[in-house]
């Protein structure tokens, strides 16, 4: 018998774990994951139309129409974010009135590069991608949402305890 054989039984099973252990992609520790959004800008979910409006004031944008009274009960504002023009759509549950999403329109279409890296530098990667939609979601269900189609950039913000809230409430947006 071979005397090498016995430290081959041992040195290849190493030299193995040692080369698939070297490929890994270590996972993300716990405290690397980001915070979904608290809210928009000065805007945290779960506030009402009246801190809503002080906030989009304290943001320098302006608010042009209130339809908080009907279905869908939104807010709307225009002002500048990431240096392009935009539509704000503030979106509160039906019955209690409470913020719970957020979308940011642009009728310019640069603003998606500017938008996606800004998103990827705050949130990391996107855990969906297809053309021209990427979202990212956390474990409460909260979403951001990129999608572009030819005229507009849409990004939407939404808190996932405040949807959850929306559905049960019904009749607003789901």
């Amino acid at each position: 018998m071979d005397s090498a054989h016995p430290a081959r039984k041992v040195f290849v099973p190493v030299l193995l774990l040692a080369v698939l252990c070297s490929c890994v992609t270590p996972a993300r520790k716990a405290g690397e994951t980001p915070e979904p959004p608290s809210g928009f800008l000065s805007s945290r979910w779960g506030a009402t139309v009246d801190e809503v409006r002080e906030a989009i004031r304290k943001d320098g944008n302006r608010w042009f129409q209130d339809s908080t009274d009907k279905v869908p009960c939104a807010l709307y504002a225009s002002g500048n974010y990431w240096d392009f023009s935009a539509i704000f759509s503030y979106l509160f549950t039906p019955t209690t009135r409470k913020l719970y999403r957020v979308d940011v329109t642009f009728s310019d279409i640069r603003a998606y590069e500017k938008a996606r890296e800004h998103l990827i530098r705050t949130y990391k990667g996107p855990a969906y991608t297809q053309a021209e939609v990427e979202h990212w979601s956390w474990g409460d269900k909260s979403l951001v949402i990129l999608q572009k189609d030819p005229t507009t950039v849409q990004v939407s913000f939404s808190s996932g305890p405040f949807l959850i809230l929306n559905r049960k409430e019904g009749s607003g947006l789901r």
